[in-house]
């Protein structure tokens, strides 16, 4: 098997794929930044075997990761797990994508990675919603050259601040869906508000951007908080679960030593 890890602020997404290609698992751990190598081998090895794998069925490792820190951590833990050298996708990396952007090196690594499987569907041009702790947009032209990104605040950042920021404002949970527009208490109005407000952004942000990259425009939506807004957006996107991995296994093939 292959592993892919998507190392985000709060959470690590782990994905194994046969040698078909096929997403056989997915799994996801806590971002823990005092954690050591041997603490997320550890970990990682107890979820393959949860699941019914074993570390010893993994012949190759791609990451990518938004938090600098765990980088070599996840490197380090994967030669500790599985004896081999996992692909990093940093400068160097061979992604088969062009970036047209000021500064293509400091490009996030995720964005790189839906850049790609958004790429490989050829269906351009191209926008991918990444809603995780911000919401980031990555467009592609009909070219199928990334041409630019937007990142915004996440649901649960302004969740956050609205309990933070206000004295009178509870600390909620967004587990819940079909949530009325007009709440009907406080609870049920910072959900509207959180939930509602962020598809009309994502809407707003869909409409102006196909007014750059053209009216056959094509509109992903991944992440792991994908779910609490699909329901509530007015504009047609396709869900696409876990395409960060898809992209990293798409990398991986790339870089893989013959």
């Amino acid at each position: 098997m292959l592993l892919a890890i998507n190392v985000q602020n709060s959470a690590i997404a782990l994905g194994c794929f046969d040698n078909a290609g096929g997403l056989r698992m997915v799994a996801r751990i806590a971002a823990e930044p005092e954690h050591t190598a041997d603490q997320y081998a550890c970990e990682i090895d107890s979820v393959l075997r949860l699941r019914g794998y074993a570390a010893s069925e993994i012949y190759g490792a791609v990451l990518c990761s938004v938090v600098p820190s765990l980088s070599m951590v996840l490197y380090d833990a994967v030669r500790i797990l599985c004896g081999c050298e996992a692909v990093n996708v940093a400068s160097g990396v061979k992604t088969g994508l062009s970036i047209q952007i000021d500064n293509p090196r400091a490009l996030g690594s995720d964005l790189v990675c839906v850049a790609v499987e958004a790429a490989a569907q050829g269906r351009l041009p191209a926008l991918v919603i990444d809603m995780n702790t911000a919401v980031t947009f990555t467009a592609l032209d009909k070219r199928g050259v990334l041409v630019g990104s937007i990142i915004a605040p996440g649901v649960h950042i302004g969740l956050d601040a609205l309990h933070e920021k206000a004295a009178q404002l509870p600390s909620i949970s967004l587990s819940r869906s079909n949530c009325r527009l007009l709440g009907k208490n406080t609870v049920d109005a910072m959900a509207s508000g959180v939930l509602n407000g962020a598809a009309s952004m994502i809407d707003g942000m869909i409409a102006r951007c196909r007014e750059q990259l053209g009216d056959d425009l094509t509109v992903y939506l991944t992440g792991t908080d994908a779910s609490l807004a699909a329901d509530y957006l007015h504009e047609q996107v396709c869900r696409m679960d876990d395409m960060v991995l898809y992209g990293l296994h798409r990398i991986w093939i790339k870089n893989r030593k013959k």
